[in-house]
C-alpha cells in the first residue's frame, strides 16, 4: 500500500490525513495515538501552566500549547530506529476498526505525577475519564487483531502534561474544569530531540 514512496493513509474508518505525510526513513522518538485539545482549551491550559509555573517556582517552562495532548496508546518501537513501516501500518489498520462516539473530556485538577526527579505537572481527573480508558482498551484490542506484538501495556491514567521536571506540590483543584468534546483522535510521530509532533492521520469519532 504505497504511493510514490510514501505510505498511504487512506484506511477508511473516517480517517483523514494531514501533512507532512508518513515517509520511510523518518526519525522517530515515539509513535502513539492521542486526543488533542481544542485551540481555546490549549490556550487556557498554557495560561494555567504559566500561573502554576510562577506560583510554585518550577525551574522548567511550560510546554508549547501545540504539544499538549492526551496519550491514548503508545506503540512499542525502538526509538533508535527510523519509523518502522510495519508498526505504522498496524497502528493505522487498528484505528480504522474503531467505531466510538464523540465524548466529553474533563480535568478537574493539576497534580504532580510520578515519584522520580522528573515529576511532570499534569491536568488530571480523579474520576478517571472512563471514555478515554475505554478508547484505550478498544485500540489495544484492535492492535492485537492486526497481529502486531504489543508487549505489556501498562495501565493507562489519562492526563495532559503541562510541564516536565517539576517538583512535588499539593493537588491543585481548578476553579473551573478544563473540558472539551473529543471528536477525533490522531496518530502522532514524536521526533527525537526536536520537540516536534507530526500528526500523521486523524480518525473521526461519530456524533
Amino acid at each position: 500500500m504505497k504511493n510514490n514512496g510514501q505510505l498511504s493513509l487512506n484506511l477508511g474508518g473516517g480517517s483523514r490525513s494531514r501533512t507532512p505525510p508518513l515517509r520511510d526513513k523518518q526519525p522517530v522518538n515515539g509513535l502513539y495515538f492521542a486526543i488533542l485539545p481544542d485551540p481555546q482549551i490549549a490556550a487556557r491550559s498554557l495560561e494555567l501552566a504559566g500561573i502554576f509555573h510562577r506560583q510554585y517556582g518550577f525551574s522548567t517552562r511550560p510546554r508549547r500549547k501545540d504539544l499538549f495532548h492526551i496519550t491514548l496508546y503508545q506503540m512499542k518501537i525502538d526509538p533508535a530506529r527510523d519509523l518502522p513501516e510495519d508498526v505504522a501500518f498496524a497502528a493505522m489498520e487498528a484505528a480504522s476498526m474503531i467505531r466510538r462516539q464523540s465524548f466529553q473530556v474533563s480535568f478537574d485538577r493539576a497534580v504532580s505525577f510520578g515519584n522520580t526527579d522528573n515529576r511532570p505537572l499534569v491536568l488530571w481527573n480523579k474520576d478517571g475519564n472512563t471514555e478515554l480508558k475505554a478508547l484505550h482498551r478498544e485500540l489495544d484490542e484492535a492492535i492485537e487483531l492486526t497481529g502486531f506484538k504489543r508487549g505489556r501495556e501498562k495501565q493507562v491514567e489519562p492526563h495532559m502534561t503541562l510541564l516536565y521536571q517539576g517538583h512535588l506540590i499539593p493537588d491543585i483543584l481548578l476553579e473551573e474544569p478544563v473540558s472539551w468534546t473529543a471528536r477525533d483522535f490522531v496518530l502522532i510521530n514524536s521526533l527525537y530531540g526536536k520537540a516536534t509532533h507530526d500528526h500523521l492521520c486523524y480518525w473521526t469519532l461519530r456524533d
